[in-house]
Parts: C-alpha cells; sequence; structure tokens
C-alpha cells in the first residue's frame, strides 16, 4: 500500500452529471456521474453488525432500480475513511457504477474510519475474518441478486486477493490494482531481503491514519471521544514492529496466498510499470491459471489508470490524479463491463478480447512529462505468452554479447552515493519522484553494454538476472538494473532486481556469505514492455548497494563478479507495431500550458552535498513543514482535511552506518469546533550489529495534546 493513494490532501471533484459512456477509443471517453444523479442512491451511513458485535460503517451507492431488481455488488474494503478522506475517490467510482447497474459497497474496516473497534497492524485476522462477514451480509440484502466483487487500489487489492483464496461462495470476481499477494515479496517494507525506506515512510503515515477519529456526526457526540481513545491506546510503533521482522516469517505470510488452487473467483489484475507491486500480475496469471484473468500494465505509478475529470477541469493534473504519466486509459466503463460480465452474466466480450494489453514503452515516462509517454499499446491473447522467447546475452569483459567469453574476475566496492536517480520504489503523481537518466549511477557502477542494435528489439516480461558473485563480508546486496542507452548516450532505465545475497536461497532462513566464495544468483527484475530503438545499446549496471532506496549493507563491500559466467535472459517479442485498444485513451490530458517537466535529466536536483570529499555526507529531503498546501474542504460534509509528510535521508560516503532516515506525518481534520492533529515522526539509524530506532506519537484536540507515547528500541540486523 501506499500513502500516495490515502494522503488526506487528494482531491478530485466531481461536478458534471452525465451518464457513462461506451468507451471504446479515444473519441469516445466518459465523464463524471455525480452522487446527486437522479438514477443513484446514495445511502450515507448502513451499519454491518459483526460476531463479537462491533459495527462497520459502509457508504452505499445503489442503482435506482436496485430497490425492485436486485444486481451484483462491489465491495472496496479500507481503512481510508469514507466519511471524508477517501470521499472523493469514492464519488467518482460508487456513482458510475450505480449508473451501470451495480452497486458499491465501501467499508471502513474496524477500527478506522466510523466503525467500531481498534486497529493495531495492516491484515489483521480479525480484519480478513471481518471481510467475509461483510460479503455475506451484502449478498443476503434485497438489492442485490447474490454475486459479490471486490475491487481496490493497494491496500484494497491486498483485502480482494486475501478474500479470493478463502473463496467465500458469494465472490464470483475482483479487481486488483497496484496490489500484492505475497507481502515480504512485493509489500513496502522488504525487497529482495533487502529493507527499504519506505517501510519508515509508510509506518508513519498508516500510524496517523489508524488512529483518526471517528466523525461525530456519524457516531454521536457522546461517544466519539471513547471510540477515538480506544484507538490511541492501542497504537503500537509500527515501523519498529516491521523492522524486526527482517525474514519471511509469520508477519508476513498472514496476509499472503500460500494456495492458489484455492482462489477460485475471475481476476482483473491491473498495474503500472513504475509502481512497486507490479510483480503481482504476471505471478497471478502464472500461479492461478485455472481461474479467468485479464491484465491491464500502463506507464503509471502506484495509480488508477485514468479516472475521468471533472467536465470544467483545467489546468494540469489535480492532488491524487489518476493515469498519471500519460496516457491514461478511461478505466471506469471497462470496470463496469468486468462487473456486468462476472455479476450478471453478461455476455459483453469482454472476456474474448485478449488476455494482457500493456504500454510498450519507447522511452520511461519522465523523459517526455507532461506530454504522454512515448508507445504504443499491445497485446497478448493468453499468459504466459507463446509468442515471447528467451534470448540469453552473456556478461562479458567485452560487454554483453550472444555467446559467453573467457571467466574473469571484475571488481566493485560499495559506492554509497549510488541510487539518487532511483529515489523510491514508489513513486507518486509528483514527476519528481519519478525514475531519471542513469549516466551517473551507471559511471560508479559495474557495467556491461551491447553492440549498438540493427534493429528495433522489443522486450515484454520479466528480465534475469543470472550472476555469479563472490563478497568480502558475510552480508552483501546485489541491484541489477536494465537500461537502454540511446545514440545521444542518455542511460534510460526499464526495469531493476534486487538481492540481499545472504536470502540466495530463500527468504526464510537467510545465511551469511562465505567471503571468497562463488555463488551462483538468480535476480528477476520486475516487468518491462519496452523497444529498444535501432542503434540503441543494452545495458546492465549492477551495484552493492542502491541507497536512498534500500538500508546499506553493515560494512563497506567488495564484489568480484565472473564475466562469462554470468548472463541476462530478456523476454524478447517479436516485433510489431502498436494496436488499437478496445477501450479509450486519455491521451496528453496533463501537457496544460505552464506544466513544467520533471527533473529527468537531474539525479542530483535535490540532493544537498557537504563536507570534503571522500567524506561527504548526502541529503535528500521530501515533503515541507507545512499543513497549507494539503487543505482540502469537503463542503458535503463542511469538513477540513490536513496533510503533510517530511522525509529525510542522509549519508556520509565513507559510512554505511552513517546511514539516517526520518520521517514524520501528521492529519487534521477539521469542522466548526471540532479539530483533532495526529503526528507521528520516526527516526532510524544503525550500527553493523543493530538499528537504532525511536518513535514518537501524539494526538491533539484543538490545541491540547490529548495522548503522546514514545518508544525507542535497539532491533538486532539479521544478516540485514
Amino acid at each position: 500500500m501506499s500513502a500516495d493513494e490515502t494522503f488526506p490532501g487528494d482531491s478530485l471533484t466531481p461536478s458534471s452529471s452525465t451518464a457513462p459512456a461506451a468507451s471504446k477509443g479515444a473519441e469516445c471517453l466518459s465523464t463524471l456521474v455525480t452522487p446527486g444523479d437522479t438514477d443513484v442512491t446514495v445511502l450515507e451511513n448502513v451499519w454491518i453488525a459483526m460476531a463479537d458485535d462491533v459495527r462497520l460503517a459502509a457508504r452505499i451507492f445503489l442503482p435506482k432500480s436496485a430497490q425492485t431488481n436486485p444486481t451484483g455488488a462491489v465491495l472496496e474494503y479500507l481503512p481510508y475513511r469514507k466519511r471524508d478522506s477517501y470521499r472523493h475517490r469514492d464519488d467518482v467510482a460508487g456513482p458510475f457504477l450505480a449508473k451501470s447497474g451495480i452497486v458499491l459497497v465501501r467499508v471502513d474496516i474496524r477500527g478506522t474510519g466510523d466503525s467500531d473497534g481498534s486497529m493495531v497492524d495492516e491484515y489483521m485476522p480479525v480484519e480478513q475474518a471481518d471481510a467475509l462477514t461483510v460479503i455475506d451480509w451484502i449478498a443476503r440484502q434485497p438489492w442485490c441478486n447474490g454475486n459479490v466483487g471486490m475491487r481496490g487500489i493497494s491496500y484494497g487489492s491486498f483485502v480482494g486477493l486475501q478474500a479470493a483464496e478463502k473463496a467465500p461462495a458469494a465472490l464470483k470476481a475482483i479487481v486488483s490494482t497496484c496490489g500484492t499477494e505475497q507481502r515480504y515479496a512485493d509489500d513496502i517494507h522488504y525487497r529482495g531481503g533487502c529493507l527499504i525506506a519506505d517501510n519508515f515512510v509508510w509506518g508513519m503515515q498508516f500510524q496517523v491514519i489508524m488512529a483518526a477519529p471517528p466523525d461525530p456526526a456519524i457516531v454521536g457526540a457522546d461517544r466519539w471521544r471513547a471510540l477515538w481513545q480506544q484507538r490511541l491506546d492501542a497504537a503500537e510503533p509500527l515501523a519498529m514492529r516491521w523492522t524486526e521482522h527482517q525474514t519471511l516469517d509469520a508477519q508476513w505470510r498472514s496476509g499472503s496466498i500460500r494456495d492458489y488452487e484455492a482462489v477460485c473467483c475471475a481476476i482483473y489484475n491491473v498495474g503500472g510499470t513504475l509502481d512497486s507491486y507490479l510483480p503481482s500480475v504476471t505471478r497471478m496469471m502464472e500461479r492461478a491459471p485455472h481461474v479467468p484473468q485479464k491484465a491491464l500494465i500502463g506507464p503509471w505509478a502506484h495509480k488508477w489508470p485514468g479516472y475521468p475529470l471533472a467536465a470544467d477541469h483545467v489546468g494540469g493534473p489535480p492532488p491524487g490524479a489518476d493515469g498519471v504519466p500519460g496516457p491514461g486509459v478511461d478505466w471506469m466503463p471497462i470496470e463496469a463491463r468486468w462487473w456486468r460480465r462476472w455479476l450478471l452474466e453478461e455476455s459483453n466480450g469482454i472476456m474474448e478480447e485478449p488476455k494482457v494489453w500493456s504500454f510498450r514503452e519507447d522511452r520511461p515516462a519522465g523523459a517526455t512529462y507532461p506530454h504522454d509517454t512515448v508507445g504504443s499499446w499491445v497485446s497478448e491473447p493468453e499468459w504466459p505468452s507463446h509468442h515471447i522467447n528467451k534470448r540469453v546475452l552473456h556478461l562479458n569483459v567485452a560487454g554483453l554479447e550472444d555467446a559467453a567469453g573467457p571467466e574473469t574476475l571484475l571488481t566493485h566496492r560499495t559506492n554509497l552515493t549510488i541510487g539518487y536517480a532511483n529515489s523510491s520504489l514508489s513513486p507518486s503523481a509528483e514527476p519528481s519522484s519519478w525514475w531519471r537518466e542513469q549516466t551517473r549511477d551507471d559511471a560508479l557502477s559495474l557495467v556491461f553494454d551491447s553492440q549498438p542494435l540493427e534493429q528495433p528489439l522489443d522486450v515484454m516480461g520479466e528480465p534475469i538476472f543470472r550472476i555469479r558473485v563472490r563478497s568480502d563480508r558475510a552480508v552483501a546486496k546485489l541491484c541489477a538494473r536494465l537500461t537502454e542507452v540511446t545514440e545521444d548516450g542518455l542511460s534510460h532505465f526499464l526495469c531493476y532486481g534486487l538481492l540481499n545475497l545472504t536470502h540466495r536461497d530463500g527468504d526464510e532462513t537467510p545465511s551469511a556469505l562465505i567471503p571468497g566464495h562463488d555463488y551462483d544468483v538468480q535476480i528477476t527484475g520486475h516487468f518491462a514492455c519496452h523497444r529498444f530503438a535501432a542503434g540503441s545499446r543494452i545495458r546492465v549496471a549492477l551495484s552493492e548497494t542502491w541507497w536512498p532506496v534500500v538500508w546499506p549493507s553493515p560494512e563497506l563491500v567488495t564484489l568480484q563478479v565472473t564475466t562469462g559466467a554470468s548472463m541476462l535472459e530478456l523476454p524478447v517479442r517479436p516485433t510489431k507495431a502498436g494496436e488499437e485498444p478496445p477501450f479509450g485513451i486519455f491521451r496528453n490530458r496533463y501537457a496544460v500550458p505552464g506544466a513544467l517537466p520533471g527533473p529527468y535529466l537531474e539525479p542530483m536536483a535535490d540532493v544537498e552535498i557537504t563536507g570534503d570529499p571522500g567524506s561527504r555526507t548526502f541529503t535528500l529531503i521530501g515533503g515541507g513543514g507545512s499543513l497549507e498546501p494539503g487543505r482540502k474542504h469537503i463542503p458535503e460534509i463542511n469538513t477540513t482535511l490536513g496533510g503533510m509528510y517530511y522525509l529525510r535521508r542522509s549519508i556520509r560516503e565513507d559510512d554505511p552506518n552513517s546511514a539516517e532516515i526520518e520521517t514524520e506525518a501528521v492529519n487534521v481534520y477539521e469542522r466548526d469546533n471540532w479539530r483533532v492533529k495526529l503526528r507521528a515522526r520516526c527516526l532510524c539509524k544503525s550500527t553493523p550489529g543493530h538499528f537504532i530506532c525511536s518513535q514518537v506519537f501524539e494526538a491533539f484536540e484543538g490545541d491540547r495534546m490529548v495522548f503522546s507515547r514514545n518508544w525507542e528500541k535497539e532491533i538486532p540486523r539479521r544478516l540485514v
């Protein structure tokens, strides 16, 4: 999950009242349907009782006809406050689906929003059990025909996949967008056995989300404080808890799919090539081939493919924009067709269309923004595709070659300044968070280039890096990047793979490296759909570290890679022209007058460098100290939300244990005399043997602090 999807400052204001269009081609794009449409009934709050008498709060969007003609219903089950923080998104999806004949039921997870109870962590067993109770409740309502779906992005994708494995009879289909069914492998905490910075960022953002109070207008002026106090008292140091669980253990198995055969509902998988959760899209299709599945992969960050904007919208993308970087896809008509097929058994042809649609990028998104990413839509009738073949390129002293060259040792020493061209594994809608041109990082890495390509080369799938490597330390990491070097010398990022080498045989029981011993390791890169141009070179860049994304190894490391015995496997697709997809495309909708490009050619633009060469300190700061830019007023409920985050990452280039991550999140909710604020802050440092963490969590009513808790802990490093 990502706070980018939940931050209270997001806004997308509905204003037009147009029925959803049948979307095919850019000339026929949908527009917003508002909650005030006469064909849509909105139930602002409905209570759903759990077995222990805890009540979950729901906001329901009903087709007018559903009262007399029961229809299919879709559950979106989230901790992100259906009353206020997520209202703007629900007010797009809910009316659109209702106008299309499908009910949307938005439910606050136990202990969040207006629901009873408290929440201590993500995806707890009681939360998963509640989801099944809600599905059963929906199926028994007079407006439901007994068929239920689940939709969601990020957290909503996780809970949908979790429910799919439990296979409740009423659950017929899900839409899984930017999420994963394997929490240790792909979530926001670890990647390839490496601790990533987003663990601490999300820890603070989720802390203030979980502990926010219910709305007095819903739960009652006489109850809200007691319910809020229950949540505050349950607060635990999330980032610390996650940092303690450094291997694949029960913490991460809970909420991960273990039995793919148990899944029996249809799945629409949606992902973006800038999003860190992309591996789940194709993995679900490969591991659960027995259920009907489709996939849509665009050039996007952690976003829906594209919601319609208000008819009167002008200017650049609103905060929380979808389908960014462009081109976006007119998603809601696709989703409506999906639900009508699986919940109403409508023969509308959606399953006869290609199983996979992906945007083939000719250049990374940041290179052309605010204009759309350059490329074309392509499809595959099945996945895995028989049209895609493996091409092996050997990492030789002379570069990437078809035949293996002599086995030679090449040496690379940890450089803690590599990685600023990729400052996050979870890019947001903000272009400065996207991956940038790689030449600077390449120059500090082990680099292997092919000869210039005589013809264009298309890849579609997950590249695999097979590397023979040795280390002079017991703990070391390996980061592999795949780029296209164009004739102008620029290095354009395609994908990456990460591996903590102590996890070479699995994530459950890592084992220390034997210094000087050769290991043959496999690193699977993220899905790429890309065209290398004629005249370009294919590049593999290897490094031991990838700060500020990954926490460095305990000591500086010298790696040696054996050329001739190391190779790259590319999933090569026959070079074809692009295709016209059966859905609408939002083209260049953010390329408006005054829109500025991102710092694509300036990987160090945001980095402050101080000190003398050899012992310089590199500091990267994101966010800010003011709530004002994140303020948003919701006139329908006369409520103002505010949000702020701050992130500082610093390191001295000669000492991996100088690394520091400091992050803070603040959320504010205001209406008349009701004013509450929540603040969470975390600082993490390290020694060779421990992570040293401190956290602070505070809550205010008006100007008065009503809750404060501090935690400090030294957490043993377990080969991280």
